[in-house]
């Protein structure tokens, strides 16, 4: 048997889209696209059919009056799928036309208001109960109740009333259940987004200390380097070895490696935030004469002293103090070249006392560079992840000293 072809169907669905685009209004528009709306029209126009022969069996009344009253009782039921605004409109016109039409005589009809009306301010009240604000669910059912002490037959206003309430308080009870449900769900997304968000930003300040730490401390290096290698091997050779083409390539990479720093400190910028959190590095005590070592080479005059007796195993602590000795040695270095350095770690009251302290650069004329600001900040935040404190100040005699208490969990 041959399957019915649906050409036909989709070509009038194509035209019937067609013919609702051309309507000027898009409320009307948005109205005519909905299917729902267009079953509702239908309901409409089947109660007008069913509500002018009822009134004028039930309730005689002028025959002018008769379609006008079927058709406003009526077509509220085009309206219950309108949307919130719609549905209220056409609840107001069902109880106004159904309580008009209680007080026409009903000879013989022990029911005030018609049949019809009754049904549609039913259905609206129902449409209303579940579209309207939850506040205004009480004006709904109070004001349904007046019409209904106005339509109903006596005997059966109580049980009428009795029920609007029940079905209030129902419908009253599920929607805030649902509407609770709904808030907790958004709630539980947003935390989600949240603690999504605090980890892309914990894991780019990871990404931002570790480049400080590492790649400006040794770019910061080369730099130092660069300005110094030319004094250093002048002063292991003959004068003319260190001419002006070596002394022009050691600027070069000065100004190179000074051009490296700039671009780190910007990506520091965009990664970093200003409350980030802390985040452990990787190096430790056993680390730091490695690091002295490193910085002497780059010229840079050191004494170093590690006076604590029992480090045990330091974790956390030890890699706060190599990174806090690591960024001063580095500042120094680049603030104030040509001075020397004291490093001295010593015990204290449960864990070390670290200090590092640098004189004033050697050139009087010389003008310190300002870096970004983060060394600082990264230094404190160091010694306030693992329980200690942090303080910086430039010294009486043109320098700078940095001292970081920090507590070690054995003790």
């Amino acid at each position: 048997m041959k399957r019915p072809s649906l050409k036909g169907v989709a070509r009038v669905r194509r035209m019937s889209f067609a013919a609702i685009s051309l309507v000027p209004d898009p409320t009307l528009r948005r109205y005519l696209g909905s299917g729902w709306n267009w079953l509702a029209m239908v309901g409409a126009v089947t109660m007008i059919a069913v509500t002018w022969p009822n009134l004028a069996m039930t309730h005689p009344m002028p025959a002018y009056l008769l379609p006008l009253f079927a058709v406003i009782a009526s077509v509220p039921i085009a309206l219950i799928f309108a949307g919130t605004a719609a549905v209220r409109a056409g609840w107001a016109m069902v109880i106004v036309t159904g309580s008009v039409a209680s007080f026409v005589p009903h000879p013989g009809v022990d029911f005030p208001m018609p049949i019809p009306m009754f049904l549609v301010l039913f259905a609206m009240t129902v449409a209303a109960l579940i579209t309207q604000p939850l506040s205004k669910l009480p004006v709904v059912a109070a004001i349904t109740a007046g019409a209904l002490v106005i339509g109903v037959a006596p005997g059966a206003r109580l049980g009428w009333i009795f029920a609007l309430v029940v079905a209030t308080i129902g419908v009253a009870f599920v929607r805030y259940r649902l509407s609770s449900q709904k808030r907790i769900e958004e709630q539980t997304i947003e935390t989600e987004t949240a603690q999504a968000r605090e980890a892309v930003l914990a894991e780019r300040t990871r990404i931002a200390r570790e480049l400080h730490d590492v790649v400006a401390h040794r770019m910061s290096m080369v730099v130092v380097m660069s300005q110094t290698a030319k004094y250093r091997l002048a002063a292991g050779d003959a004068p003319e070895t260190v001419g002006p083409a070596t002394e022009a390539e050691f600027t070069a990479i000065a100004d190179a490696a000074r051009q490296s720093l700039d671009e780190v400190r910007q990506l520091l910028g965009v990664l970093r935030p200003a409350d980030a959190p802390s985040t452990r590095p990787v190096q430790g005590i056993d680390d730091l004469p490695g690091l002295v070592a490193q910085v002497r080479a780059a010229g840079v005059t050191v004494e170093y002293a590690d006076r604590v007796a029992d480090w045990g195993d330091p974790g956390a602590a030890g890699a706060a103090v190599f990174r806090i000795v690591q960024e001063s040695l580095t500042n120094a270095a680049r603030h104030a070249p040509g001075a020397s350095v004291v490093v001295r770690i010593v015990d204290a009251d449960g864990g070390v006392v670290v200090s590092v302290v640098n004189g004033p650069p050697a050139d009087p004329d010389y003008v310190p560079q300002h870096g970004g600001g983060h060394g600082l900040v990264g230094m404190a935040e160091r010694a306030s992840a693992v329980g200690g404190t942090f303080t910086s100040q430039a010294t009486p005699a043109g320098g700078f000293a940095v001292t970081a208490t920090v507590p070690l969990r054995h003790r």
